[in-house]
């Protein structure tokens, strides 16, 4: 077998692992409303809760990057979908807000081992066209991500299946890890000047760049986050059942993969700086037209913002990647951990919005679809 062949292997369990590792990791939104009845949470006690989660899940990623970068990458990948599977599933068999927190922290902790390497090493695979193979990546993890609510809300709800046994749902994240053991090989990187560089050092050379798409991912993902986390919400708010919430979430989160997807071959007829720009100016006015729609035009606003609004996804990763080589789990971490691990946190802050409102989630949701119009001022100074 080429090493050709080899390389699309390995692209292709890495995009199945990441589907399944991100479904775990969208399993919570869809259940909040149930969480908040069981256990009589406010917006901003759920808020608290996002941002924990993004913490674990997403903000530790740096940390595992660098050592991944420095120490060797697969004991991260074949870990992170088994530890986020396994504990995942235990959800809903949580007692209390605090056992709930618990089971989200360790859960979270597999997300983010996971994800910076993934990327790092899709990238290297897909060296010859970067821009799509993190785009196939990313779309699947994202068709995963989307398929979270739907498959959390379908085990909680199901009779024949319910709590009790929404542990079993886990052998996925097992499957994943022994494909993953199995099929991705990796080079030692015996360099030891690459060894002791620091993440500041990694980052020096190309600090102004990688701090612009940093400011731009950390604003626009405080709205996918808000959006999310709020949508089943909103659902509930409007006295539909669990399971349309779910659908909800779903759609939105299925469009975002259409819109990655689609990014990654946009990027080659469109700079990939405009593409930037051009998506989140448009997808702005379109998230906040979605909070006041019903119906029809609720779900096509809906379907539309997510695609605009995810496409420029894999340029954003591939920029960074490109901009420092030597640390590209570094740099993944940085784009979709850290970032995002921020973004959970700002989200604590619109729900103590929604409880001024007094527990309306639209004020805030229509606040945080402002945030991409800023995110694409700091696109301008990148080069085209």
């Amino acid at each position: 077998m080429n090493q050709t062949t080899l390389n699309k292997i390995s692209v292709a369990v890495i995009s199945y692992s990441h589907g399944i590792t991100d479904l775990y990791a969208n399993f919570l939104p869809a259940l909040l409303p149930i969480f908040v009845d069981k256990f009589n949470l406010s917006k901003t006690s759920i808020g608290v809760m996002i941002s924990i989660v993004g913490i674990s899940g997403s903000m530790l990623q740096v940390v595992y990057g660098y050592i991944g970068d420095k120490w060797g990458r697969k004991a991260f990948l074949v870990s992170g979908p088994l530890i986020a599977g396994i504990f995942t599933c235990f959800i809903g068999l949580s007692p209390n807000f605090p056992v709930l927190i618990a089971i989200l922290l360790i859960g979270g902790i597999g997300v983010s081992a996971f994800h910076p390497h993934a990327a790092s090493v899709t990238g290297d695979m897909a060296v010859r066209n970067r821009d799509t193979g993190l785009a196939i990546f990313m779309a699947v993890g994202t068709v995963g991500y989307a398929l979270g609510p739907l498959f959390s809300a379908y085990l909680m709800s199901a009779s024949y299946i319910g709590p009790k046994k929404m542990p079993y749902a886990s052998f996925l994240g097992i499957i994943s890890s022994i494909l993953l053991y199995k099929f991705i090989k990796l080079k030692n990187n015996n360099n030891p000047k690459e060894k002791t560089e620091s993440i500041i050092q990694i980052i020096k050379p190309k600090a102004k760049l990688i701090f612009f798409l940093f400011m731009i991912v950390t604003l626009r993902s405080t709205t996918t986050v808000v959006f999310v986390n709020f949508l089943s919400l909103l659902i509930k708010q409007r006295q539909l059942s669990l399971m349309i919430g779910a659908v909800v979430l779903f759609i939105f989160s299925l469009s975002t993969a259409v819109g990655t997807f689609l990014g990654g071959y946009l990027s080659k007829w469109i700079s990939r700086r405009n593409l930037l720009i051009y998506s989140m100016l448009i997808s702005s006015p379109l998230l906040i037209s979605v909070l006041y729609s019903n119906g029809t035009p609720f779900v096509v606003l809906l379907i539309l913002s997510g695609i605009i609004g995810s496409c420029s996804n894999p340029a954003n990763l591939a920029i960074a990647q490109e901009a420092i080589p030597k640390g590209a789990s570094t740099a993944s971490s940085l784009m979709m951990g850290a970032s995002w691990g921020i973004a959970a946190v700002i989200a604590m802050f619109f729900g103590m919005i929604a409880d001024r409102f007094g527990g309306d989630v639209v004020p805030a949701m229509a606040i945080s679809a402002i945030l991409p119009i800023i995110a694409s001022l700091f696109a301008i100074p990148i080069p085209k």
